[in-house]
């Protein structure tokens, strides 16, 4: 007996939950960073400025300067001064280094930068700006306030990416962590994207952020750069082997996803062009008085099996048959689809008497009315003038 699907009822737990989770901060944290080493500090350092690099710029990190100087004694004049400069005096890595600052990375340590106050350089950066651009103030234009900020379509998707990072993120600390008893092999990187529902789109950003440090690694292990050699010589050989196979893992499973996105996308649908549009090149003779022939409509041709044509000047019968399982159609000034070697015109000798017969002829005495022509046979080559009468189709 099959056993029918039971529902998960949403509750507003659930909802409240999948809100809070799509509002949450996703930038690097500095929680723990007493008891990191200087290798874990320098490392964590260099991965949150990566963060803010790869998906700000110095305008949309700007706030985070204005906000750190808010939290740190700055009057409202000088925020005002520094907020009134143009954006691009401020560069990325102000911005990082201020929003590093308000997520709790402590401004100096003995063992980071030469024991360099990290909060003093902002200020001096600061200030420099302020003096600089003093001349940049511009009127502010009023807004609508009654606009709502949307999020584009790419930020959505990068918000949601950075979402389905989170345990691949975890497994990386647990590495910085205990790398000895770390193993790459524990973790399924493919099913654990597969099961939040990974995209194309995501598998892209995802590997774009995770080759980076993926590269570090690779050259820490070949040994020829002497600074990773020495920012991670508490890691073994076979330590540095284990994380490069662990980023491998990764960018394998988000080429996989990639894959299997062309392969399982549907082909795109030909737009079907209207009839109208694919004769209107069509050059023709409508009509002749003295042979009394009028033409078919040229949009009768396509789709067509058989096309009979008469050329006035040359007075040459013909007829253009279609290819096995082909179909008659129109491109520019000629005819498309027909079989080279079946279709064929031949000369009337008299053309009033010959037409007259062809007009009157059934669709059985049509089949060998060409044949019975005493004239030679010449090949079609699917050219239409305006001395071509179009008799039938069928």
């Amino acid at each position: 007996m099959a056993k029918t699907a039971t529902k998960t009822r949403v509750t507003k737990k659930h909802v409240a939950e999948h809100r809070s989770n799509s509002k949450r901060d996703l930038s690097p944290k500095w929680d723990g960073h007493e008891t990191m080493t200087t290798d874990q500090f320098y490392l964590h350092f260099r991965r949150s400025m990566d963060y803010y690099r790869i998906e700000f710029n110095g305008r949309d990190l700007k706030p985070k300067v204005i906000n750190w100087m808010s939290v740190n004694g700055y009057t409202k004049e000088q925020i005002k001064a520094f907020k009134d400069t143009k954006d691009f005096r401020c560069n990325g890595t102000m911005g990082a280094i201020a929003a590093n600052l308000l997520r709790g990375m402590p401004p100096v340590r003995a063992d980071f930068n030469e024991g360099r106050n990290t909060a003093q350089w902002l200020g001096n950066q600061i200030s420099k700006i302020i003096e600089e651009g003093k001349d940049d103030y511009e009127p502010e234009v009023v807004e609508d306030k009654a606009a709502v900020p949307v999020m584009s379509i790419q930020d959505r998707v990068r918000e949601a990416t950075f979402a389905m990072t989170e345990e691949l993120e975890e497994t990386i600390e647990s590495f910085s962590r205990d790398p000895e008893a770390f193993d790459p092999k524990a973790f399924k990187v493919l099913n654990l994207l597969r099961g939040k529902q990974t995209k194309a789109a995501h598998a892209r950003i995802i590997k774009d952020y995770y080759q980076r440090q993926y590269k570090e690694y690779l050259e820490l292990q070949e040994g020829k750069c002497e600074q990773l050699k020495e920012a991670y010589r508490h890691l073994s050989k076979a330590q540095v082997k284990k994380i490069v196979a662990f980023y491998q893992e990764i960018l394998s499973a988000c080429d996989m996803l990639m894959q299997e996105a062309k392969v399982n996308r549907k082909p795109r649908a030909k737009k079907s062009k209207p009839v109208e549009k694919i004769v209107e090149k069509l050059k023709y003779a409508k009509a002749n008085e003295p042979l009394k022939l009028v033409s078919i409509s040229p949009a009768d041709i396509v789709g067509a099996k058989e096309l009979w044509v008469f050329n006035i000047k040359t007075r040459k019968l013909g007829k253009y048959i279609t290819s096995e399982f082909g179909e008659l159609s129109v491109k520019g000034t000629s005819i498309t689809g027909f079989d080279e070697n079946k279709s064929v015109q031949k000369t009337l000798r008299k053309p009033e008497e010959q037409l007259k017969e062809f007009k009157a002829a059934g669709k059985v005495a049509l089949r060998k009315f060409l044949e019975d022509i005493k004239a030679v046979d010449i090949k079609l080559n699917g050219r239409i003038n305006e001395e071509t009468i179009l008799l039938k189709v069928s």
